[in-house]
């Protein structure tokens, strides 16, 4: 598993061109033997293909030798090497990397010019994207082999994969990311450049995004507010499709995925193109299926855990030398099993626990389940100013959210049980506008100014159950980012300002008769942050920031009544005091200091620490369970308080051998109750991984069938949670679950089929010594143990056709 450091985007490529052109040295990871017959040079130039701009920082590498060597100030390179052939390998973070055989008798130069990577520039303008990672912040992308070996699972579980990120889940199939203990309403996602919206409030409400759809997921860890929006108190992740190509022809790939404790399987299938007669158009399609059946402990099957998914997308593109303009659209549809809470589950919970629901293997999808339908459309163009205006990028979106949840089935009538309605059935529409203007750096001056409005209406199918208001959400926002690079330094700073209005309407009764209660609330939120980093040399980054945000309560924080997905969850305002005030804005202070080690040849990794104070902190605590005529119900009703939340993420990889790496992961999170001076409830538990990984030397040739293969043996420890609160026996229905670690493994490689067919194969296996266990972070760890053994075989095939010959 590699799990790489970087700031994504065009921005954050431009922005290194200085900074690393200032700092970086020349590295060499083998000399050349000192000779007299070893005294050639082998020297060129690395500039960009586009503009011709040079690349200072550009990495060349002999692939025969070993040897590394970064480009100077002017882009150039140069190697003191024998006579013969030599594999001249460059490469620089936003561009495809670029190799060329050279054969040396004598002196000899060979200037490269790099294409633009449509994996490292998906935070570029051209695409309409929302801008990358600012430098100041710890970010942590899964591209390329780390990506590819999470084909096949939901968003959250991919997002495992990044220290400091783990997952509140419900169930087997939902798995929702929690960003240094932070999630739901705190966390924000954006979907190809856009701010995913729809029912994320819901801790039981997966990301309603396809991951094939991405080449790169990027997780900003920690407080983003001033770029993504005042609810990016945790952190930002962003879902990035690859851009649409730029050379002329038809390409694309073919996923497969299949997995043997539920019987899942899963095909994805991309094809993009340029056609050669019209320079600049470009376009994509991709779409996706996958089942799967029932999910299985070491002891049984889970009832009701089958889900089934049917997504696609599709984009199409129009970019000159000043303009650009894209449409991009993409559906989600899931059917996701939920376990059926058994009835009275309470009485037995806290005298040894609750017996499953017997089930056998099937792929149907019977009661309870949610189904999902999520609907986005994006339009997104730029335009080059002249002289120092730089860019201007303006992105349009429409979203649609339908949402029905389907307790277990309790026919009113024959009309009802033939039609099979939704108990809950929620309707969600968002528009979104957002415009950035990038003027062209002044100097050591760089920065941004940017607009965002809002607009959602959250309503229900009439005769729907009642759960969260019908409510209206007009918020618009306004921000300025600044940056300043004296020498070796980046400083960056930015302010920005949120206007929201939200107007809830939610039924009662009063003195028995029925009524609407209409509310209207009003919060001006500002957001304030600044960060330094500093490069010490080629292979050592420091990283600090500091920041100031609010955040408005949302509307099921304050109001939301009822029982969904066999839980009752009860809003703050519905049981407070009268005259009391109602939930008031959260203000959180954050500060994050952290070091990287990269690009080096034997030790890479990255170690963050960080603080965040919450005033008035919104959470969910257990009280007692509710009866109403359907039995009792595992119930939480949100609070507020002071909080504080401190924790320390770790990610090392050292190289042995040449062949062998070992790898360590650690998290941990610390949260407290500053009002009662007590712990917090439902935080992640201390986890640790180490892994050790074998990767073949040698490249592909003629006669070699497989190439690129690797073998990797993994164990994760989860400690058992006991940072809880005091009274924990009273405030929660179980004590938390012992902890447990966990075997893994995979293997996988490149099998050549045909000289333009390479099979990407591998096998992963995880839990595979079966262990029985419950995890801290999953709502139905009251009834359920965990998945057991699994083992998944994922195939990638490229496609080529159509393209023009050379």
């Amino acid at each position: 598993m590699r799990v790489i450091s970087c700031l994504p985007g065009r921005i954050a490529a431009w922005l290194m061109l200085v900074l690393l052109g200032v700092l970086t040295l020349p590295v060499r990871a083998q000399e050349a033997p000192a000779s007299v017959e070893c005294t050639l040079a082998l020297a060129g130039r690395v500039a960009d293909h586009e503009s011709g701009t040079v690349l200072p920082g550009a990495t060349a590498r002999l692939l025969e030798t070993g040897e590394v060597i970064a480009a100077d100030v002017y882009g150039n390179y140069h190697f003191h090497v024998c006579a013969g052939t030599y594999t001249v390998e460059v490469s620089f973070v936003g561009f495809r990397t670029e190799t060329m055989a050279v054969r040396v008798t004598s002196s000899v130069v060979r200037n490269f010019q790099l294409h633009p990577d449509a994996v490292q520039l998906q935070g570029a303008v051209v695409r309409g994207q929302a801008l990358p990672a600012p430098a100041t912040q710890a970010t942590t992308a899964l591209t390329g082999a780390a990506l590819a070996a999470t084909r096949g699972q939901t968003l959250g579980e991919a997002l495992l994969k990044v220290s400091g990120v783990s997952a509140i889940q419900t169930g087997p199939n939902v798995f929702k990311p929690m960003i240094h203990g932070l999630h739901s309403n705190r966390v924000a996602l954006l979907n190809n450049g856009v701010r995913q919206e729809g029912q994320q409030w819901g801790q039981d409400h997966g990301p309603e995004i396809d991951p094939f759809v991405a080449s790169q997921l990027t997780v900003v860890k920690g407080a983003a507010g001033v770029r993504y929006g005042a609810d990016a108190i945790g952190g930002v992740v962003l879902v990035q499709p690859a851009a649409l190509p730029d050379s002329a022809g038809t390409t694309g790939e073919v996923h497969a995925v299949g997995a043997s404790n539920n019987g899942l399987g899963a095909l994805s299938a991309t094809v993009q193109g340029a056609p050669a007669q019209l320079p600049g158009l470009a376009w994509r399609a991709q779409g996706t299926v996958r089942r799967a059946g029932l999910s299985a402990t070491p002891d049984y099957r889970i009832s009701s855990s089958a889900l089934a998914e049917y997504n696609y997308s599709a984009a199409v593109g129009w970019r000159r030398e000043r303009w650009g303009v894209e449409a991009f659209v993409s559906q989600y549809n899931a059917r996701l099993g939920l376990y059926p809470v058994p009835e009275n589950w309470n009485v037995t919970a806290r005298n040894g626990g609750v017996p499953p629901l017997p089930a056998t293997f099937t792929y149907a999808l019977d009661r309870p389940y949610q189904q999902i339908q999520h609907t986005l459309f994006k339009l997104s163009s730029f335009y080059r100013l002249n002289g120092w205006g730089g860019r201007l990028a303006l992105t349009l979106a429409q979203q649609a959210d339908r949402r029905g949840e389907y307790d277990k089935f309790r026919p009113r009538n024959d009309n009802v049980a033939r039609r099979n309605l939704p108990e809950l059935d929620y309707r969600n529409e968002t528009s979104t506008a957002d415009l950035r203007w990038e003027p062209h750096a002044h100097g050591n001056f760089s920065g941004e100014l940017g607009l965002s409005g809002t607009y959602q209406h959250n309503t229900y199918r009439p005769g729907s159950r009642y759960f969260i208001p019908y409510y209206t959400n007009l918020s618009g926002g306004a921000y300025g980012l600044g940056r300043w690079q004296p020498g070796p330094w980046l400083l960056e700073a930015g302010l920005r300002l949120d206007r929201r209005t939200l107007e809830t309407r939610r039924p009662t009764r009063v003195s028995g008769a029925f009524a609407v209660i209409t509310e209207n609330f009003a919060f001006t939120t500002p957001a304030l942050s600044t960060g330094v980093a500093r490069e010490l040399g080629p292979h050592v980054t420091l990283r600090a920031d500091a920041s100031l945000l609010q955040r408005a309560p949302a509307a099921n924080e304050r109001a939301s009544q009822g029982v969904h997905n066999g839980i009752y969850e009860e809003g703050y305002d519905i049981t407070r005091p009268a005259g009391t005030p109602g939930l008031g804005p959260e203000t959180a202070r954050s500060v994050a200091f952290s070091a990287s080690w990269h690009d080096h040849p034997r030790l890479n990794g990255e170690l963050t620490l960080y603080q965040t104070h919450l005033q008035n902190y919104i959470f969910q605590t257990p009280i007692p369970p509710v009866l109403d005529i359907r039995g009792l119900f595992p119930s939480y009703r949100f609070q507020q308080t002071d909080a504080r939340f401190r924790g320390l993420d770790l990610l090392v990889a050292y190289r042995v051998a040449r062949p062998l790496t070992l790898g360590l992961k650690a998290a941990t999170v610390v949260e407290r109750d500053l009002r009662l001076d007590d712990y917090l409830i439902l935080a992640p538990a201390d986890r640790l991984e180490g892994w050790l990984r074998y990767e073949a030397d040698g490249q592909p040739t003629a006669a070699r069938r497989l190439h690129g293969f690797y073998a990797q043996l993994g164990a994760q420890a989860v400690r058992r949670q006991t940072r809880v609160p005091r009274d924990n026996a009273e405030r929660d229905y179980l004590a938390p679950p012992p902890g447990y670690w966990l075997l893994g493994a995979e293997i996988g490689g490149t099998l050549r089929l045909g000289p333009r067919t390479p099979l990407k194969i591998s096998l992963t296996g995880t839990n595979l010594l079966d262990t029985v266990y419950r995890d801290y972070l999953n709502r139905y760890r009251y009834f359920l143990d965990e998945v057991g053994r699994n083992v998944t075989l994922r195939l990638r095939v490229p496609l080529a056709f159509g393209t023009p010959k050379n």
